[in-house]
């Protein structure tokens, strides 16, 4: 990045959402804003259970991660669930259930989302897993562990509606590519703690939108941050996160340059190495 581009950065002025003096004002706020590094739970426990399942989240909780992420879309009928592709065919049995395993997940009903497996993919031993809706894998996270919401597709709203009738709203974090849906979260509860996500070159622009959202983290891909970028975050009152590492080498560097939290497949590896003396499962 040219030097007038980060110097333009450093000096810019933000506006008092993203002040860094802000108090915590939700104990998710609190939980972003601690000094250590935060271990973030990469679709749960993904190395060692199936992505996006109840296993997965329990044994994230297991390994130590302040923090587990899931992705969610919505099913025909409207229900927010929880799965990663856009397609069925990767991590569930949908080509021998349902005929195709290129169904899409926003266009199959819940009830038949229901009769896949989810878990046989990864090892036999989680045969008979099924899809969550969100519902039920926030209930399995929380309060063990602070949700990571993130959304895939869907709108504002729903999401929105559910965490106010399980009242967590101020105990979850939500993130999104989608910087829209950012706002339009943040436009209806604007306590809600929020992320955003990128995988491309921050740049000013990009923090000017960042700025807009309402959000107080940024998730980066870790390859597209140098520790200027993280600085300049910072700077910003943003607090910065990584996806998605598993080298612990890696992880280090990134902690030694100021980042604030390592989204991982590997959360009690990163527990272990990133802070000597957390047991892990």
């Amino acid at each position: 990045m040219p030097n007038r581009v980060l110097i333009a950065l450093v000096c810019w002025t933000w506006l008092p959402c993203c002040s860094a003096d802000e108090p915590p004002k939700s104990p998710a706020r609190s939980l972003i804003r601690q000094p250590q590094t935060l271990v973030i739970a990469h679709r749960g426990d993904s190395a060692h259970a199936p992505e996006n399942t109840l296993p997965a989240f329990r044994a994230a909780i297991r390994a130590g991660a302040e923090l587990v992420e899931l992705d969610y879309y919505h099913s025909a009928d409207g229900i927010p669930v929880v799965f990663h592709d856009k397609t069925l065919g990767r991590t569930t049995n949908a080509k021998d259930v349902l005929g195709r395993g290129d169904l899409e997940v926003a266009k199959t009903r819940l009830q038949d989302l229901k009769r896949l497996d989810a878990g046989l993919w990864f090892d036999r031993q989680f045969a008979g897993t099924r899809i969550p809706t969100l519902a039920e894998a926030v209930d399995a996270i929380h309060p063990q562990a602070t949700v990571l919401i993130e959304h895939k597709a869907g709108d504002a709203a729903t999401c929105v509606r559910l965490l106010r009738e399980k009242k967590i709203t101020a105990e979850v974090v939500v993130q999104s590519f989608d910087w829209k849906f950012l706002r339009d979260c943040h436009r209806l509860d604007p306590q809600l703690t929020l992320c955003a996500l990128s995988g491309q070159t921050p740049n000013e622009e990009r923090l000017r939108q960042i700025q807009q959202t309402g959000a107080k983290v940024v998730a980066w891909n870790y390859r597209k941050l140098t520790p200027q970028h993280i600085r300049t975050f910072q700077q910003a009152g943003l607090r910065v996160w990584a996806y998605t590492v598993n080298d612990s080498t890696v992880a280090k560097r990134l902690v030694a340059q100021g980042l604030n939290g390592i989204i991982t497949d590997q959360p009690a590896l990163m527990k272990r190495e990133l802070l000597p003396g957390t047991p892990g499962n």
